[in-house]
């Protein structure tokens, strides 16, 4: 069963949201709505919580109906500091990483239930 992330993170913003919560495996943040310059910041907040080596990240894009560089870049910026990201993505999300060319850079998944299991494989 999902817990709350320390500190309550729950980040509503207009139409955006990002949710983090610790299932008995790993972590798993939910982003929906638009992922653009305005709500960037929110994700990059919960994403630089996470450290490096701390074993995958699991990020569910699938309600995301906008993203744009500013998303892309707080990805990558996970990604630079060695996060294993695994992101189940939205139609919009997977564009804009097949446009920009990094797809290789995170592991792409079907749902959550498959990247917490694949997760749990990682241990």
């Amino acid at each position: 069963m999902a817990e709350s992330y320390p500190g309550g993170m729950t980040s509503p913003a207009g139409d955006f949201r990002v949710t983090a919560a610790h299932t008995s495996q790993t972590l798993v943040i939910t982003v929906s709505g638009e992922l653009d310059s305005a709500t960037a910041g929110e994700l990059a907040e919960h994403l630089d919580r996470v450290a490096a080596g701390s074993g995958p990240l699991v990020v569910d894009m699938t309600g995301v109906t906008f993203c744009d560089s500013s998303g892309l870049n707080c990805l990558m910026a996970a990604v630079a500091r060695d996060v294993d990201l695994r992101i189940i993505g939205s139609r919009q999300v997977l564009k804009v990483l097949r446009l920009a060319g990094v797809m290789h850079a995170v592991t792409l998944e079907p749902s959550v239930a498959r990247a917490i299991g694949k997760a749990v494989g990682a241990d």
